[in-house]
């Protein structure tokens, strides 16, 4: 039997219909594949796990870690390595951000991000609630890591945001286009909400930060805040948040 950890994780309120998603998604792949779905079940933070049994196991796991991410060994953690994370906790503590990269090991260890990092990365010099605040740096929000020191004694990693992390950012503050994130949810349930709100043609365009983040890039003339107030009540329960560079602005200006 051969099992596999993912990076993507199902949370939230809708978090048994994302695994349901998962499993049927997985159950098309391998119906004519000699595997067998042997175990399918979640870590304490909804990381997928599933073990396979027969010959073409290994296929379907290099299928789901194409598809989903893969978790990383705690061992091969190393300076100077770039891995994907989402934030977890923002706001817990004040002298940084930490986030989820599925290490997998005797034990869980996160990677923090010193307040002072990120203050130099994006030259803000406030405090941690008022740079996450602004930025929308919120749980389950997927960012790039590059560790930048692994403790191992004492199990601690630090790390700092990624470049390609920091390049959305950029874009996103100098862009025109408001968005709306959307966390715990697939591609299918928003567009449905979006459909029967009537508001699918003012989405510009998807933009998938993970397998169930959202980012909806709004048309010029559409204001987030208006297709949050449609399909809210059609996602409900399911985290949702407002990124206007404008704001953003006036209130790192303030």
């Amino acid at each position: 039997m051969k099992t596999v950890t993912l990076f993507s994780r199902a949370y939230g309120k809708k978090r048994k219909y994302l695994l349901d998603v998962v499993k049927s998604d997985v159950t098309s792949m391998i119906g004519e594949l000699d595997v067998r779905l042997a175990r399918f079940r979640t870590d304490q933070r909804g990381h997928l796990s599933l073990s396979f049994e027969g010959q073409d196991s290994e296929f379907a796991i290099n299928y789901l870690v194409k598809e989903y991410g893969a978790s990383v060994r705690l061992e091969n953690v190393k300076e100077g390595a770039n891995v994907p994370g989402s934030f977890l906790e923002v706001g817990k503590v004040g002298y940084g951000l930490y986030v989820d990269i599925a290490a997998t090991g005797p034990k869980r260890v996160d990677v923090l991000i010193p307040l002072h990092r990120l203050r130099d990365q994006f030259s803000i010099k406030k405090p941690l609630r008022t740079i996450a605040k602004s930025l929308v740096l919120v749980d389950n929000f997927p960012v790039d890591v590059k560790i930048t020191s692994v403790d191992r004694k004492s199990n601690k990693i630090e790390g700092e945001l990624g470049q390609d992390t920091l390049t959305r950012f950029e874009e996103w503050l100098h862009d025109d286009h408001e968005r709306l994130l959307v966390f715990g949810a697939d591609y299918n349930m928003i567009e449905i909400a979006l459909r029967k709100s009537h508001h699918l043609e003012d989405i510009y365009e998807f933009e998938e930060l993970g397998k169930f983040e959202h980012a909806l890039q709004c048309k010029r003339s559409t204001r987030a805040s208006g297709i949050i107030a449609a399909i809210g009540p059609k996602l409900r329960g399911i985290p949702m948040h407002l990124f206007i560079p404008k704001e953003i602005e006036a209130s790192l200006n303030a």
